[in-house]
């Protein structure tokens, strides 16, 4: 293992110690080196480092880089091209005991990456499908203190969820009801239907647009957004009865 990257890898370690004296963080992956972190959360035994790479979504550089750390440090073996996972090494263990105490004040940004650091199969939907068909442009009934983050999964898969958000400490419900900071409301489906905007997977612009027309008083905006975002699939339909 080269030097500087243990070098690197003992200075966020120093870093750790910082965020547990003072017990603050506003962004959950800042201050443990968020690749690492990134990478402890969607690592799974039999991933390739390619594979990793598209969950984090990160270069493959990076990943590759921070994978040699982990693995210098007995977090990780490789074997060919598909990674171990030593969940007994002390340094897995901690920083995955550290993911969770950050949890608290998960920032927007790594809420919409955590589902895809999960390695299942899902798409946002109902306001994020607007959210995010819109570029970010439009937003509605959210707010710092309150902000649900709507994604659909897979019925077969919801165990394999439920585990996920909670083993991370992320507050969730599989139904639409008010919870404090940010958190998850899943609806499931025997299938998912799904188009990707921007690398994210979303339920499909067409979908989006129907199930914004049936609360047209609060998405006409949006509509109309998409209209010009989209003119060929839009055919303006945001003026469609």
């Amino acid at each position: 293992m080269a030097e500087p990257l243990l070098t690197e890898l003992n200075a966020y370690l120093q870093t750790i110690v910082l965020y547990i004296n003072y017990h603050y963080n506003d962004n959950m992956f800042a201050e443990i080196n968020p690749y690492v972190a990134k990478i402890v959360i969607a690592a799974r035994g039999g991933d390739s480092i390619r594979k990793i790479s598209k969950k984090i979504r990160e270069s493959y550089g990076w990943t590759y880089k921070w994978v040699l750390a982990l693995e210098a440090i007995g977090a990780l073996k490789r074997n060919g091209q598909a990674i171990q996972i030593n969940r007994n090494n002390s340094f897995y263990k901690e920083m995955k005991r550290l993911i969770v105490l950050s949890s608290a004040t998960i920032a927007l940004n790594d809420a919409y990456l955590l589902p895809n650091l999960a390695g299942l199969e899902y798409a946002f939907t109902s306001t994020d499908a607007v959210f995010i068909w819109a570029k970010g442009g439009y937003n509605i009934g959210r707010s710092r203190d309150s902000y649900p983050v709507f994604i659909e999964v897979v019925e077969k898969d919801k165990a394999a969820w439920v585990g996920y958000f909670s083993g991370l400490g992320i507050s969730y419900s599989f139904k639409n009801e008010k919870k404090k900071g940010i958190y998850f409301v899943i609806s499931r489906r025997t299938e998912i239907e799904k188009e990707y905007c921007d690398d994210i997977p979303v339920l499909p612009l067409a979908k989006t647009v129907e199930w914004a027309k049936k609360y047209r008083f609060n998405f006409q905006p949006a509509l109309e957004m998409l209209d010009e975002l989209y003119p060929p699939q839009m055919e303006a339909t945001y003026s469609q009865p």
